[in-house]
């Protein structure tokens, strides 16, 4: 949901994407399940949730790696939903992808240079012109132009990441897909990398669709949050709105589980989400008809297993949640 006034850089409508094929394909729930969002040039989206929430599977299904069962994903207002791999490559500069391990994400046997260098060939930008643009990208993200001399080994994990950035920049993207691009690293270089992505991200007004488990990271970055539960929309809104005053018991738990760098408020927030008695995500068995989180949200009630709540606005945000007037009490 959104009341984007921009054009948008990239937006997403009921987009459904289900894994394997045939028969059991459709009778197994879908990892995503009508999800939709857009993006506005300068705007960071974050999509935050558990693990197996369909995060990373929507951000495969926006890049092309993973066909969508259903919905459209537009790219400046071209669909590229099921366009043809020779023709969606010629999209494949605007819209680029920042992994989550620094280590994996490079090709040991290849210097820097190389691997920036690589995407560029295919742009048709080749010899000295492609040098630069690899040793400018460099320099944007705070590495030396020099570097795209030496490899992988010879650089931290924050600086991995950050060629790994350089790498998604070289072609002068417009979209960034960032999946937990920070969660590998450490606390002080994920405040660094954090900064240097909201600094290109305002110099150069790139749309971030922003990938990450915590709230407390996605808060950072982001001007709106998506929260996702088993491919499901629960809450969405401002980010402060949704951290600071949310609608839907999913939220109020993630909110809870957040990590801080003081232990006694961690111990109290570990304490209030205990007390919440929400339990973990593969303990329940999710509702067939109603709201997924029905198994474990202390406010559910018959209506909850037989009706799927639909995306309503309450205050600031829209809540998938028959009960969220009542959330409030959960505090």
């Amino acid at each position: 949901m959104s009341t984007l006034t921009t054009a948008t850089a990239l937006e997403v409508r009921d987009l459904v994407v289900r894994y394997g094929s045939g028969r059991r394909a459709r009778q197994t729930p879908p990892a995503v399940d009508g999800v939709s969002f857009d993006i506005a040039p300068g705007e960071t989206l974050g999509l935050v949730g558990e693990s197996g929430s369909g995060k990373s599977t929507i951000g495969k299904a926006v890049l092309g790696l993973h066909p969508p069962a259903a919905g459209t994903v537009r790219l400046h207002g071209q669909d590229v939903t099921r366009m043809p791999l020779k023709q969606r490559s010629r999209h494949a500069a605007d819209l680029r992808v920042v992994f989550q391990d620094p280590y994996s994400s490079l090709n040991p046997a290849r210097t820097i240079g190389q691997t920036l260098v690589e995407p560029l060939r295919l742009l048709g930008v080749r010899g000295p012109a492609a040098n630069a643009k690899a040793r400018a990208a460099l320099e944007s993200v705070g590495l030396p132009g020099d570097a795209a001399d030496r490899y992988p080994a010879q650089f931290s994990g924050g600086q991995r990441q950050r060629v790994a950035i350089a790498r998604a920049l070289v072609c002068d993207p417009k979209v960034l897909v960032l999946d937990e691009p920070v969660s590998a690293l450490d606390l002080s270089t994920q405040a660094q990398v954090l900064n240097l992505l909201a600094d290109l991200r305002d110099q150069h007004g790139l749309a971030f669709l922003f990938i990450a488990h915590d709230l407390g990271v996605v808060r950072f970055l982001a001007q709106r949050v998506v929260v996702l539960y088993r491919g499901q929309v629960m809450e969405t809104g401002p980010v402060e709105s949704v951290t600071q005053a949310p609608r839907h018991p999913y939220t109020v738990a993630l909110t809870a589980a957040a990590p801080v760098p003081r232990p006694a408020e961690q111990a109290a927030r570990r304490a209030a989400r205990e007390a919440l008695g929400i339990g973990t995500a593969g303990a329940a068995k999710p509702s067939p008809t109603g709201c997924p989180f029905v198994p474990r949200c202390p406010l559910a009630t018959e209506i909850c297993s037989q009706q799927r709540p639909p995306l309503r606005q309450v205050d600031d945000t829209h809540t998938a949640c028959h009960h969220a007037e009542r959330t409030a009490t959960l505090g």
